[in-house]
């Protein structure tokens, strides 16, 4: 049984109360559910040399669907992208601007060269 059913059911009843709470209670779940398969960190590891490699990474972050936000850290070659993304297409993304890109791996230096890339 749906659950535009139930609800028809409860006040067909005269249960509002209890239909009210019922759609609260869902809505709520839904919401939660939502929020956290949403919302994702991808952090890459991507070769950048100057601040046009930064510019070139921010560019295609800002076009891409789903970003919430992004931080691009030249010194630490590391780039951390926040929003309701897939890694991969992250990762595919910010590889198309040419720079070497690699998902950031725990324990990596900051000051370490970036990885094969993927491209």
């Amino acid at each position: 049984m749906h659950r535009k059913q139930l609800f028809a059911i409860l006040i067909l009843f005269g249960k509002v109360s209890e239909a009210e709470k019922f759609l609260t209670t869902n809505y709520n779940r839904e919401r939660k559910l939502e929020s956290t398969e949403e919302h994702k960190t991808v952090v890459l590891k991507v070769g950048m040399s100057c601040e046009g490699c930064v510019g070139a990474v921010k560019r295609v972050l800002t076009k891409m669907e789903g970003v919430e936000s992004f931080d691009v850290d030249l010194k630490g070659q590391k780039v951390t992208v926040k929003g309701n993304v897939q890694p991969e297409a992250v990762l595919q993304t910010v590889s198309k601007t040419g720079k070497k890109t690699s998902f950031w791996e725990e324990g990596t230096p900051a000051d370490a060269p970036a990885a094969a890339t993927t491209a």
